[in-house]
């Protein structure tokens, strides 16, 4: 999910748009590809959520109490131990969860989630200096997953399951 309230309002905002324009229609505002991405992604942990009953959190939204908020966290990011981990040059090690929400949308957009996961922690955090190869996988997993989101968003759209 978006870290940035405001980014995050405007993600879910674009999405609801997008699905409900398709992104196809002459005068829709078109979604650029990072965007595309969020919101496709948006769209899936949504679903993913509310088919357990939860509700997706969104800015602006009276909190729900703490035991709620626990499982909403559990669902979306995963439980237990992290399943995939990476230590970064200088010591740093960074983990994700194969389980959850948002690892479930990772796997529908990328097609990998392991391999997404090695190649956007060492792009994201070692720039250019990221070796060749990481780098050539983040660009062929980031064109799928934009592909893959546009598929997602118009289906919805063609469906009427934009929420």
């Amino acid at each position: 999910m978006p870290t940035h309230p405001r980014r995050a309002t405007a993600v879910a905002y674009l999405a609801s748009l997008c699905v409900v324009t398709a992104c196809t229609a002459p005068d829709a505002p078109s979604l650029g590809a990072e965007d595309t991405v969020k919101a496709a992604q948006l769209l899936l942990t949504d679903h993913c959520l509310s088919r357990q009953g939860l509700t997706p959190p969104r800015p602006g939204q009276r909190p729900p109490d703490a035991e709620e908020q626990n499982r909403v966290s559990e669902a979306l990011f995963g439980t237990g131990p992290a399943e995939l981990s990476l230590t970064l040059p200088g010591g740093p090690e960074v983990r994700q969860h194969t389980d959850g929400c948002l690892a479930q949308a990772q796997q529908r957009l990328y097609g990998d989630q392991e391999r997404w996961f090695r190649a956007s922690t060492t792009v994201n955090n070692l720039k250019s200096r990221a070796p060749a190869g990481e780098r050539t996988a983040y660009r062929e997993l980031r064109a799928h997953a934009v592909r893959t989101a546009r598929m997602i968003l118009r289906s919805a759209h063609e469906k009427g399951t934009n929420r």
